[in-house]
C-alpha cells in the first residue's frame, strides 16, 4: 500500500491501452459513457442510494484459493463477454455482486470448477435482465470448454435468486461516479474521465481486495483516482471534506481502496469468437465440448 507520504507513479495510461481505447469506440460502449457524462442524480437521490447500499452490503472475501482463481477466471469471462454482447459496464459490475454475495454462502463445494462458471453465467444473464433494454438468450452465451443446457442456467438462476432474497437491485459503483466526478471538480464531468472511471472500476472486480467495500467507497476511490493520482491520506480527506459527500463516506476506507487502485492493473479484453456464441451446428466436425449431465441428487443440491 502507498506511503500516505509519498507520491503516487500511477499511470492513467494504463488505462488507455488499445484494448480499452477501441471498446470506447463501439457506439454502444459511447453511449454509456455519454449517459453517465449527461446524467447527474440530484443530492436527495444520491442520499437515497447511499443508504440504500447498506443493506446490500453481505459480501465477504472468499478465504479458499481454488475459489479465488475461479472467481478471477470468471469474471475474465464476463468482462470478456460483456465486450462480446456489448453489455453496459455496469451490467458487468452486477454480475460479479451477484457472484460475490453467492459466494459468501458458501454452497459451492471443493474444486467445482465447472459450479463456478454456470454461476458466473446465470450471474451475468440475470444483471442483463436486471439493467439491459434486452438480455441474451441463453442459448447465446459463450460457455467455451462447456456446453450448459438451458434448463441447467434456469435452475441456477433460481437458485441464485432465491439464495439473495430476491434483492437483486444491487447498489454499483457506476451508479455514483457521474455526480461524484461533478462534485470533486465542480463542473460537469467530461467524456474522458468518466471512461477512465469506469475502467478502473472494472478492474476492481478482478482484484479480491475490494470485495467487501461499499459501492460508493469505491466509486469515490475511483473518481479521486483519476482526478489526482498523489494524494496522500491528509489531501484526500481535504478534498473530502469540502463536498457535501463527507458526512457519508469513510474517509479510512475511500483512502484504502485509493491505495488499492495503484496496484491495480488495466482488464484485458478477449473478445469471444462469434461461432463460440451462436449455434453448436457452426463447430468444425471432431470439436467436443464438456456436456454435463445432473443427476438427481445433484439437482437438488446445485450446484
Amino acid at each position: 500500500m502507498a506511503d500516505s507520504g509519498s507520491p503516487s507513479t500511477f499511470s492513467l495510461a494504463r488505462f488507455l491501452s488499445q484494448e480499452t481505447e477501441s471498446s470506447l469506440t463501439e457506439d454502444d460502449d459511447e453511449d454509456e459513457v455519454n449517459a453517465y457524462v449527461s446524467s447527474i442524480e440530484d443530492e436527495e437521490y444520491l442520499q437515497i442510494l447511499l443508504d440504500k447500499q447498506r443493506d446490500h452490503n453481505d459480501i465477504r472475501s472468499p478465504v479458499d484459493d481454488w475459489i479465488k482463481v475461479a472467481r478471477s477466471e470468471a469474471i475474465q469471462w464476463i468482462i470478456n463477454t460483456r465486450a462480446f454482447f456489448r453489455l453496459r459496464f455496469h451490467t458487468a459490475y452486477l454480475s460479479v455482486i451477484y457472484i460475490d454475495r453467492f459466494l459468501s454462502k458458501g454452497l459451492i463445494g471443493n474444486g467445482k470448477l465447472w459450479a463456478i462458471r454456470l454461476l458466473s453465467v446465470a450471474c451475468l444473464s440475470l444483471a442483463a435482465k436486471m439493467a439491459e433494454l434486452k438480455a441474451p438468450a441463453l442459448s447465446e452465451f459463450p460457455t467455451e470448454e462447456y456446453n450448459f443446457e438451458n434448463s441447467a442456467i434456469q435452475r441456477m438462476e433460481l437458485l441464485v435468486s432465491s439464495t439473495l432474497d430476491w434483492r437483486m437491485h444491487s447498489i454499483t459503483p457506476f451508479d455514483f461516479i457521474n455526480s461524484f466526478i461533478s462534485c470533486i471538480c465542480n463542473e460537469s464531468p467530461n467524456k474522458q474521465s468518466v471512461f477512465l472511471t469506469t475502467q478502473i472500476l472494472l478492474a476492481t472486480t478482478k482484484d479480491i481486495n475490494f470485495v467487501g467495500h461499499l459501492s460508493s467507497t469505491i466509486a469515490m476511490a475511483a473518481t479521486l483516482m483519476v482526478i489526482d493520482q498523489s494524494l496522500t491520506k491528509e489531501s484526500l480527506v481535504i478534498k473530502l471534506k469540502t463536498t457535501w459527500l463527507n458526512r457519508f463516506l469513510d474517509h479510512e476506507d475511500v483512502y484504502t481502496c485509493y491505495c488499492r487502485i495503484l496496484e491495480l492493473e488495466p482488464v484485458k479484453v478477449n473478445v469471444p469468437k462469434p461461432n463460440l456464441a451462436t449455434s453448436l451446428e457452426n463447430r468444425p466436425v471432431g470439436t467436443k465440448r464438456k456436456r454435463l449431465a445432473f443427476n438427481e441428487s445433484e439437482k437438488k443440491q446445485l450446484p
